[in-house]
């Protein structure tokens, strides 16, 4: 029976969201609207990340992904380089891929 009663309570509770979000664009210059009026969402990014990579783990870049720079070497290696964390201890050589 208490579940019964939750069940209903919050579907009644999405029923009245969605009559509001239907009934909002009829009462546009309406107290009521200017109350249930919600700001519009910004872009927000985080701030820029800079890294400097030695030369000798150049290459050619591959992608990013998860923190992490893919690059291809000049002898047919991969090198992930862990970009997150604070220098002088980062960017750090995560793993080198050698296919022989």
């Amino acid at each position: 029976m208490t579940i019964d009663r939750y069940t209903k309570a919050v579907l009644t509770v999405i029923a009245v969201a969605l009559v509001v979000i239907a009934v909002r664009p009829y009462f546009s210059g309406s107290a009521v609207t200017s109350a249930l009026q919600v700001a519009p969402a910004q872009a927000q990014t985080s701030a820029v990340r800079e890294a400097t990579i030695p030369k000798a783990w150049g290459g050619k870049y591959i992608g990013y992904g998860g923190g992490n720079l893919l690059l291809e070497g000049p002898d047919k290696s991969f090198r992930v380089i862990d970009l997150d964390g604070k220098p002088p201890e980062f960017p750090k050589l995560r793993w080198m891929i050698k296919f022989e």
